[in-house]
């Protein structure tokens, strides 16, 4: 063998070998399947949201309170100290407070409500909101609450009036109607 065959062989063999552009596109080709098989998995292996059943069909409420919540809406139109006089049907008369932060939104903790006549006092949370109307849910029941009477769900609804006052009207029995006000503490 002569000298120049030597060096060029030699010199051969010392340059790095890389992949082919077929074993590129192997490896590509692969690494696509991979990532396809793992997002199907994914699709069919994650808890999947029930069907709607009649009993569970959106209603133009629920629809409007995902839009709410889309849209930002809160509850501060009526953020703040709220006092007043509630009557309910049986002609009982009672205090109710309702202390509303301001930036709630729906389905958040915003505040705190008490009716004097069971006791309940109760944090709430913004149920639904169509301004001027805002409904809240309460529960977490604290203090001297009556743990037998007080009961948590929603239906405690507040209308804001022309006049700034603040109509109270819970969507449950007994039947109740009363008047709040801003108070400044």
């Amino acid at each position: 063998m002569s000298s120049t065959e030597n060096s060029s062989s030699a010199s051969g063999s010392k340059r790095p070998k890389g992949l082919s552009k077929e074993a590129w596109v192997a490896i590509s080709t692969i690494a696509a399947a991979l990532i396809t098989g793992i997002v199907t998995l994914i699709i069919h292996l994650a808890p999947q949201k029930p069907a709607a059943s009649p009993a569970t069909t959106v209603t133009p409420a629920a629809s409007a309170s995902v839009a709410q919540v889309a849209r930002g809406l809160t509850a501060d139109s009526i953020a703040g100290k709220w006092l007043g006089t509630a009557k309910d049907e049986n002609g009982v008369t009672f205090e109710v407070r309702l202390d509303v932060r301001k930036g709630c939104g729906i389905s958040e903790k915003c505040g705190s409500m008490s009716v004097s006549n069971t006791p309940c006092y109760g944090y709430i949370s913004l149920e639904r909101a169509h301004d001027p109307t805002f409904e809240f849910n309460v529960d977490n029941f604290y203090g001297e609450s009556d743990r037998e009477k007080c009961q948590p769900g929603a239906g405690e609804e507040f209308q804001l009036l022309p006049d700034g006052k603040l109509e109270y009207r819970p969507t449950y029995e007994p039947h109740t109607q009363g008047i709040l006000e801003r108070t400044k503490d």
